[in-house]
This record gives structure tokens, sequence and C-alpha cells, in this order.
């Protein structure tokens, strides 16, 4: 099965195969190798080529944010089937649509660096959340423009908690 994934803004391609319980993936026509294991509550040990990571992941809908040695990641993934159709909704859809981002995990509002009304980029900042002692800058998904800000500076936010809503007519 072909995967792809977009790991901030760099974009991955590669082939899952699952051999009766031998799962790596191929990237580039070369083999990875690797172990994964659930330890609870959103963190995973990885294996990788001989070196151990511990990831701490949270999903939210199709988006992955991952804490890896101190390193902040957003992570999307799908595969051929969920490609094709994300293409032919985005085809079909007319008009402006609306997305409301969400705290990807609970911390706290450490600055908003938009206001409402403002138009801005895909990529852009949108506020910086301070969450396990480190700041994680919260980016616009697309080209926008800002509807709504639901917090304020200095606020403490939970796990999925609304913090902006965005109108995109992309």
């Amino acid at each position: 099965m072909k995967l792809f994934s977009q790991v901030n803004d760099r974009q991955f391609e590669y082939d899952y195969l699952d051999n009766n319980g031998d799962q790596h993936v191929l990237t580039g026509g070369k083999r990875l190798d690797y172990d994964l294991v659930s330890l609870g509550e959103g963190r995973y040990s990885l294996i990788k080529n001989g070196s151990a990571f511990l990831i701490h992941l949270v999903r939210q809908d199709d988006t992955y944010h991952v804490h890896i040695r101190g390193a902040y990641f957003t992570v999307q993934v799908e595969d051929e089937r969920q490609r094709r159709l994300k293409e032919l909704v985005k085809t079909s859809r007319s008009g402006p649509s609306e997305q409301v981002i969400k705290a990807p995990i609970p911390g706290l509002v450490l600055k908003i660096t938009v206001q409402s009304g403002a138009s801005v980029t895909k990529g852009e900042a949108l506020l910086i959340l301070e969450a396990m002692k480190m700041e994680n800058i919260i980016k616009a998904p697309c080209a926008c423009k800002v509807t709504e800000i639901f917090v304020k500076e200095k606020e403490a936010v939970q796990q999925n908690q609304p913090l902006i809503k965005l109108i995109s007519a992309e």
C-alpha cells in the first residue's frame, strides 16, 4: 500500500508492506525497518535502524502532533484511497470553507500573532502555545482569513479546545 505523509512542510512517499506480521516501509527503494510499541497515554517507543526514541503523539482529526527528542512536528498521513477521496471532495466543493483550529495538547497560549479579520498565508504563525515546557507554533494550514479568535493570551487551554476559526476559498 502506498502512503503519503507531510511532516511540517516536507512531503514523503512510502510503500508500506506487511508480510504476515513483518512490517516495514520502502522509501526511495530502500527498506526501512522499525519497531513501534504503544506505551499508553499517547507515548510510543520507536526503534529505527538500531536507535531508540520515545515519542509523545496526539492525534487531532487527520493530523498527528509529535514530540520527539525536544522537537515538535505536525504529521499528516494518508493512503492512496484517502488521497483520491480528498481530491474528489476538493473538486466538488465550491465556495469558502470554515475550519476551526483546535489545541493539539493542553497548554498555555503565550502569544496570538494574528487578529480577527487578518488574511494569512499557508504556514504563517497564528499563535504560540506552550506545552510541556516547549513553545509550539500553531500555523495556518492554508491561505485563509481569520474570522474568530476564541482564546486570549496567557489563557490555559485543554486538548481539542477551539483556538481560532478560519475561512478559506480554496
